[in-house]
């Protein structure tokens, strides 16, 4: 598989995760209920589940991250997102170091896979502050 066709999937995974539900550098926690609801990321934090309609694992983060590789549910098992922030969009990226853009999700966005398959976020930058 091709750098540009991996590119191509992650960037399609997140916008059926986003049209679907239509911080290493600080903080990062992992909740291991075997499920959870949208309702139960913190104001102020980006949150994904492991499972459809935010049931699962449940991992959150703050601030700008270049490495997420170290928490599962990032690195191979997202299907569902929640951007909780109190301020800002969320810019997520499939590889570490902000590279390999997947695209933005906003404020308030959320979103569970539809398709099946899981999303991999290896990186996040909070973006686009009011």
């Amino acid at each position: 598989m091709t750098i540009k066709t991996t590119a191509g999937r992650m960037a399609t995974g997140v916008a059926a995760l986003a049209l679907a539900g239509t911080a290493f550098a600080g903080s990062a926690h992992a909740d291991d209920a075997s499920a959870k609801a949208a309702s139960d990321c913190p104001s102020g934090w980006l949150c994904v589940w492991s499972g459809t309609e935010y049931t699962g694992r449940m991992q959150k983060v703050q601030y700008d991250n270049a490495d997420l590789s170290p928490y599962t549910v990032f690195a191979t098992s997202t299907y569902s997102i929640f951007n909780n922030g109190r301020s800002c969009d969320v810019q997520l990226y499939g590889g570490k170091n902000h590279t390999n853009s997947l695209g933005t999700l906003k404020r308030g966005q959320k979103g569970s896979s539809a398709t099946g398959s899981p999303l991999k976020i290896l990186s996040n930058k909070w973006v686009n502050c009011s």
